[in-house]
């Protein structure tokens, strides 16, 4: 990655790319709710459906790392460009918890990631004052801190039922394992995404993290680590030591084990481990590199002269425009599951099949692409955003009353 690079701030070119990638963290949100399972438990380790595990894993990653790059937007020019904007950042924050507690009333199998959004963009509320190069170095200590704090930190406390406490540590996504990577997007999304070298750079970072996370971790695996973690699993009846091992490895329970130190070097998916983390990071930079060009040349193509040139251009635009009301998808999907298991008892506890997955990818693609021919953002985008201004301005008119029935 490049710190040397600042976005320009009067850029006003949209990056399709950055859609396309948002998009993308879409559809693996819709492959982990409404689509196939990752992996089915059998004998051994069972097996691992990788078309679908890719998805799986990675989604909430890159969902908190899009949350990081969307920090970036609207940012002031000039001296006050770093200077963050703490109270519509607390008033954005504490709309996205209402949102995300409104949709878990709904009652679907969901756990819902906009409270951890909310708990996010509070954290990093202190970091908005830094430059690229300071938010790679709080990244990467964030990033190799965490899992250990976190690791110690509940084996010698146990909070059941304490919102604080699974917000920040033992939760889903806990900010403690989950804010490198809103961090690494904050840092990232004030690069020159435009630039080649940038790019590249992003590219090969990328690729480095990838081999640190996942190939170090495979060879320590192979290399006796599967063995002692096993070796050191409680016996349960009608499973063998290689089946507990799957078991806790696809939990996804958004944290690592704390029967062994050596979880920490394991990639479990969605687990918070060292290895889950510095992996992570390097598929999401990675992925951004490659639809960057990508989102370049759907750009181009809808100016094309060829009709082929032109209809790939507009599917790739269509595609993108998930990525341009990510929020207002992410409800309306989870809405639409309560009102199919409403009407039709159907339930979306476990794995669902592909045509289920293809309905729901369907339906929201053509939602956001009708919408997004008459309106410039999403329902939800545009409401928050209007919440938000409305709060912010009642709120100095209260207080500036006050102070004037105050003074002398």
């Amino acid at each position: 990655m490049s710190a040397a690079s600042p976005r320009p701030s009067g850029a006003s070119v949209r990056l399709v790319g950055l859609d396309l990638f948002r998009a993308l963290a879409v559809f693996g949100m819709l492959v982990a709710h409404v689509g196939p399972a990752a992996w089915t438990p059998g004998a051994g380790f069972g097996t691992v459906h990788v078309e679908w595990e890719l998805f799986h894993s990675r989604m909430p990653a890159m969902f908190a790392f899009a949350a990081g790059l969307s920090l970036n937007l609207g940012r002031r020019s000039g001296a006050d460009a770093v200077r963050p904007a703490v109270v519509p950042t607390l008033i954005r924050a504490a709309l996205l918890a209402v949102c995300g507690g409104a949709l878990s009333l709904l009652g679907v199998p969901v756990v819902v990631i906009l409270t951890g959004f909310a708990v996010w963009f509070v954290l990093v509320l202190p970091f908005r004052r830094l430059g690229v190069r300071a938010l790679i170095v709080v990244t990467a200590a964030w990033a190799l801190l965490g899992p250990p704090i976190s690791f110690l930190a509940r084996r010698a406390v146990d909070l059941p039922g304490n919102l604080l406490w699974q917000a920040l540590v033992a939760g889903d996504y806990p900010a403690l394992t989950w804010m490198p990577f809103v961090l690494a997007g904050l840092a990232v999304g004030r690069m020159d995404l435009s630039s080649t070298r940038v790019r590249a750079r992003l590219a090969t970072a990328g690729a480095i993290l990838i081999a640190i996370g996942y190939g170090v971790s495979a060879v320590l695996l192979t290399g006796g680590v599967a063995a002692r973690i096993m070796a050191g699993l409680d016996p349960v009846a009608g499973a063998d030591a290689m089946q507990q091992f799957a078991r806790i490895f696809f939990l996804e329970r958004g944290v690592t084990d704390t029967g062994s130190w050596w979880w920490l070097v394991v990639p479990a998916p969605h687990s918070g481990s060292w290895a889950d983390v510095i992996g992570c990071l390097g598929v999401c930079a990675l992925l951004l590199a490659a639809l960057l060009p990508l989102g370049d040349a759907v750009q181009r193509a809808a100016g094309a002269r060829s009709r082929v040139k032109r209809a790939v251009g507009a599917a790739g635009a269509a595609i993108a425009t998930l990525g341009t009301m990510v929020l207002s998808v992410y409800a309306a999907h989870i809405v639409a599951m309560a009102v199919v298991t409403a009407a039709t008892g159907h339930s979306f506890r476990g794995p669902q099949s592909v045509l289920v997955l293809m309905a729901f990818t369907g339906g929201l693609l053509l939602f956001s692409v009708l919408w997004m021919r008459r309106f410039r953002q999403g329902p939800l985008e545009w409401l928050l955003g209007r919440s938000s201004s409305l709060i912010e301005r009642t709120g100095r008119r209260v207080s500036a009353v006050s102070w004037r029935r105050s003074r002398p």
